[in-house]
């Protein structure tokens, strides 16, 4: 287990975050899975995102027959995504001393950046395989570690249409408490945009500066109460500011780091007449102290430039809160309708990131929804809804529309898979346990491919991902790899 633990470390210290591409992390894995005698694959993934490096590899690796044939289904694909969400405000990685990439094990667990979601559990299946180097294989065994898992599924999605591989059952690597995954929500990505022309600063006397930042807690975009949004903190603050007659001129917006994680910090940089620049500050003192909130603001106040300041327009802040006290609508609507074979068992909506451009600003919403809810009845009615307000706001150009998705997972305890699994989980020594999972994954892309598909890993999901303090269970490790043993034993032997 030690070896295996200094391999873990390694793992989690080579950074591997979606928008800054994974090839270092790559190229090391690579090597490693020679190391068991597998054949191995770089492929290079490409891709159209904005702010995203374009070094992005889906690592591919095989024991056993490697011809694929793409008129026949054969063998088993483990599948595990490689790179990670962004590691947050680092002064939360208490455990780690503020650096989630120095792994640190302590009593059962191991703390870091991935160790959860879900690098450890490529390790795992590498783990697993090397037990079958010197077998007679009947059916190949595929490894697979994808990028762009955080924001898009753009390597899963690339792996699927060049056709490199052609299985007949895929494992999806995602922490799962150990349990057999059969069936998830659909992910829904909406954006709504607002395009406009800053205005220049008059002579009205807006010239002392605010920087308001908020802090919040992150957590996985599927459990938004799990987490605290610093945006919607950050936006009520502003809106009881207004309501008590401060007039602010914005200059910047923006909070979060990607859409499907809750943000755990957002910042609004406004100005302020003279006349109101002292009233302010104890106007935000009072208030952050009687709702015993100092920890969750920073207010940094002086005088700002003469010149050169823009300011956004005056609707903008208003039409964005509208847009967001109706995603916040929607998310009552949905905890009316529940599924308690889910957790959370109602579709869920989390507002992951607020960016501003050069002419605009973009609003991102993570929706969660049900297998039995129609996304596209959904998207109707936020796309009508938006066009709605947006017609109150001549001035402004506003659009909305659904940026991705993926579908809803559908596999049944019938599947062949299903039942291969549950005689592994005997086998292993793991107690049977099939259950279903709010987060999306790219066993619903595979499943959706005409594959069986489903999800199991090491780890838990529900408080974890994408939070700070992120951490792995020892014997999890061991667990799951004894798992991913009884599976191969059973398909490809």
């Amino acid at each position: 287990m030690r070896d295996f633990l200094e391999e873990a470390k390694k793992m989690i210290s080579i950074p591997s975050v979606s928008n800054e591409g994974n090839e270092e992390l790559a190229n090391w894995l690579i090597e490693r899975m020679k190391l068991v005698g597998l054949k191995t694959q770089l492929q290079p993934v490409t891709h159209s995102l904005e702010n995203v490096s374009k070094r992005q590899f889906n690592v591919i690796g095989i024991l056993g027959d490697s011809l694929v044939n793409d008129k026949l289904k054969r063998g088993l694909l483990l599948n595990t995504h490689i790179d990670t969400v962004g590691t947050g405000l680092l002064t939360n990685w208490t455990e780690c001393a503020g650096n989630p990439f120095q792994a640190v094990v302590k009593e059962n667990r191991i703390y870091g950046l991935g160790s959860a979601d879900v690098k450890l559990d490529f390790l795992c299946k590498l783990r697993a395989i090397e037990k079958f180097r010197e077998k007679k294989l009947r059916q190949p065994i595929y490894l697979v570690g994808t990028c762009g898992e955080e924001i898009g599924m753009f390597g899963a999605k690339y792996l699927i249409q060049s056709k490199t591989l052609n299985p007949r059952f895929v494992l999806v690597g995602e922490p799962s408490d150990l349990h057999v995954v059969y069936a998830h929500k659909s992910l829904n990505i909406f954006k709504a945009t607002f395009g406009f022309q800053m205005v220049a600063k008059d002579a009205k006397g807006f010239n002392r500066r605010i920087v308001i930042e908020s802090f919040g807690k992150s957590a996985h975009g599927s459990y938004p109460h799990l987490g605290v949004n610093a945006i919607h903190q950050l936006m009520d603050l502003i809106r009881d500011s207004a309501e008590q007659g401060y007039e602010m001129k914005f200059v910047r917006f923006e909070g979060g780091e990607t859409v499907n994680k809750v943000p755990d910090r957002a910042l609004a940089e406004f100005y302020l007449t003279a006349h109101q620049f002292e009233d302010y500050k104890r106007f935000f003192r009072d208030l952050v102290t009687q709702t015993g909130m100092e920890k969750s603001f920073k207010l940094d106040a002086g005088g700002g430039d003469d010149v050169g300041i823009r300011f956004i327009p005056d609707s903008v802040f208003e039409c964005a809160t509208r847009i967001s006290d109706y995603f916040r609508k929607i998310s009552l609507q949905f905890s009316k309708i529940n599924d308690p074979t889910f957790n959370p068992a109602h579709s869920t909506v989390n507002f992951g990131q607020l960016k501003q451009t050069i002419n605009g600003l973009e609003m991102m919403l993570d929706l969660r929804i049900l297998p039995d809810q129609s996304p596209d009845e959904i998207e109707k009615e936020i796309l009508k809804e938006i066009k709605t307000i947006a017609a109150a706001y001549p001035m402004l150009n506003i659009s909305g529309a659904k940026h991705r998705g993926n579908s809803a997972l559908g596999m049944t305890l019938d599947h062949e898979l299903v039942r291969i699994c549950k005689d592994a989980m005997v086998s292993a020594g793991l107690p049977v346990k099939l259950d279903k999972k709010a987060t999306s994954t790219e066993a619903a892309l595979y499943f959706k491919a005409g594959y069986e598909a489903i999800i199991f890993g090491p780890g838990l999901s529900m408080g974890n991902s994408h939070s700070p303090n992120e951490y792995q269970l020892l014997e999890h490790l061991d667990a799951a790899t004894a798992f991913y043993e009884k599976v191969i034993e059973r398909v490809c032997l």
